[in-house]
């Protein structure tokens, strides 16, 4: 089997895997707690996750991850504060209303792109808006504001250290 050919059977089978996953917790009415607990735990392993796939700015967080995963198709574009990420499809979502409908969003996918967002700096998860997915409308929307000091402090991670020493 062509090394293309095995990376999508182990995509596909990765995102039934966490859509039955998903589905299940909503059945066991246990979902929003796992959900908030992976949360938690996200965002104290975004920086080592981040080190580990080479991603050093934001737009290397979508374009990476939906290479890895395959699973949504994310654009990204500059703004003019920040950015704004796109898709119009998403594997695990479409399985996951396939399976039952339970959302798989925000454990699987947002909460772990904001974690990493917030890790690269330059933005926190307040900055950070999810306009829409696709569980619910046609296309999920993620917009990342970057404000002015924090601009600088992206393009130089020491700026941001040394307002926070002063």
């Amino acid at each position: 089997m062509e090394i293309e050919k095995r990376l999508a059977f182990l995509q596909n089978t990765y995102a039934v895997s966490i859509a039955e996953t998903v589905n299940t917790y909503e059945k066991l009415k246990a979902l929003d707690t796992v959900v908030e607990k992976r949360k938690e735990r996200q965002t104290k392993t975004a920086s080592y996750l981040n080190q580990q796939l080479g991603i050093k700015s934001i737009e290397d967080i979508f374009h990476t991850l939906s290479e890895i995963y395959g699973c949504a198709d994310w654009t990204v574009k500059k703004i003019e504060d920040g950015y704004a990420a796109i898709a119009t499809s998403c594997k695990l979502c479409a399985l996951s209303k396939k399976l039952g409908g339970a959302n798989p969003c925000y454990g699987w996918c947002l909460n772990p792109m904001i974690a990493m967002i917030t890790a690269v700096g330059g933005t926190d998860a307040g900055n950070i808006a999810v306009e829409s997915t696709l569980m619910n409308e046609d296309c999920c929307k993620v917009i990342i504001h970057i404000y002015k000091e924090q601009k600088n402090a992206f393009k130089n991670p020491l700026h941001m250290k040394a307002k926070e020493g002063e």
